[in-house]
């Protein structure tokens, strides 16, 4: 699923002095934890079994022995066989990837059920998941986001959310990060064309949770812009097929029914820019056919065809060349998974 890593990160070192300044954490501070993890200021109290039992790296760095300094920053805290670890996550990542383990006696994750993640939860599981090594969690939070940035047409024409309940658009741009920390390629197509419907943050990227911005790298940002016109020469070639000859095979007065149709295409031309032209390709033309047809002239079988079998068949042209107008190839695209 994603490419080899070291056994262990690099930790910071943290002098005894610096210990002074640390403060406990509220929520994840236990008595009769048997290790503290330091992230930033904040030491996290904590059960040793469950993070070695899930993280090889977790395993690997409670396998060394401990420096004899952390000997004097033990006692300060009156357990001289916990052993504190220094990492470079931020506490407020360390708090989601956390809020997974504890509490679970067993050892066995928690979290399985069902439940509406945040942002900043999803971002902090996958990052730390994939850095520690924990690749049951990476898998379930990639497959959260694989229902929303499908590669598959018909699921995603579907639903009716582009992106996960909590998420905003301009986490579209940690999603397309994650796909390619994760090297998850399916998910870029659909990240990217989110992305290209920002505004300014399309550079400005989005504000973390500890106060750090994530942006696009580069290569991304130039993808965006090259995608950007071409979504919306999508969305115009949409708009000029949709209203066009024949009028829906079970119309029963086709000569009313091809005016109105005409009468829609020639509109066209009055219509603003941001109809027209949009980057929403995939948007509904109906409110555009209501304006325009106020007495219902159309019968009900060409009023249905424009709401859902052409914009249907004219979006999954548009998205089977998705990736390459993304600037990105995915292998399969567009392919129905067989089932099992």
């Amino acid at each position: 699923m994603k490419p080899s890593r070291p056994a262990s990160p690099l930790l910071p070192h943290v002098s005894v002095s610096e210990t002074a300044s640390l403060k406990r954490d509220e929520e994840f501070w236990f008595e009769d934890g048997n290790l503290i993890l330091v992230a930033g200021d904040v030491e996290f109290r904590v059960y040793q079994g469950p993070l070695i039992a899930h993280s090889p790296v977790f395993n690997d760095m409670l396998s060394l022995p401990q420096p004899a300094e952390d000997s004097g920053r033990r006692t300060r805290h009156g357990e001289s066989s916990c052993p504190i670890i220094p990492l470079t996550d931020s506490p407020e990542d360390l708090r989601h990837f956390l809020r997974v383990f504890v509490s679970s006696s067993s050892g066995k994750i928690i979290r399985s059920g069902q439940h509406d993640p945040t942002f900043h939860e999803v971002s902090a599981c996958v990052r730390l998941g994939h850095k520690y090594q924990v690749d049951g969690l990476v898998q379930r939070y990639v497959d959260l986001l694989r229902k929303y940035y499908a590669d598959n047409f018909d699921a995603w024409y579907r639903s009716t959310l582009v992106r996960p309940p909590s998420f905003q658009a301009v986490h579209s741009i940690a999603v397309v990060n994650l796909a390619r920390l994760t090297n998850t390629p399916s998910m870029l197509p659909t990240a990217l064309m989110d992305c290209c419907t920002l505004g300014p943050e399309i550079v400005d990227g989005l504000v973390r949770e500890d106060g750090t911005r994530e942006t696009l790298p580069l290569d991304d940002l130039g993808r965006c812009f090259v995608g950007r016109a071409k979504m919306a020469q999508a969305s115009a070639r949409i708009a000029h097929l949709m209203f066009r000859p024949p009028v829906s095979a079970a119309c029963r007065q086709p000569a009313c029914c091809q005016r109105v149709l005409q009468r829609l295409l020639n509109e066209l031309g009055n219509a603003r820019d941001d109809v027209i032209s949009c980057v929403d390709w995939y948007a509904s033309w109906m409110v555009y056919v209501d304006g325009r047809d106020e007495d219902r002239e159309l019968c009900m079988r060409c009023y249905k065809m424009l709401e859902g079998e052409r914009p249907k068949k004219l979006q999954r042209e548009v998205w089977m060349i998705l990736p390459a107008m993304m600037g990105v190839t995915v292998d399969g695209w567009g392919v129905k998974a067989k089932e099992a």
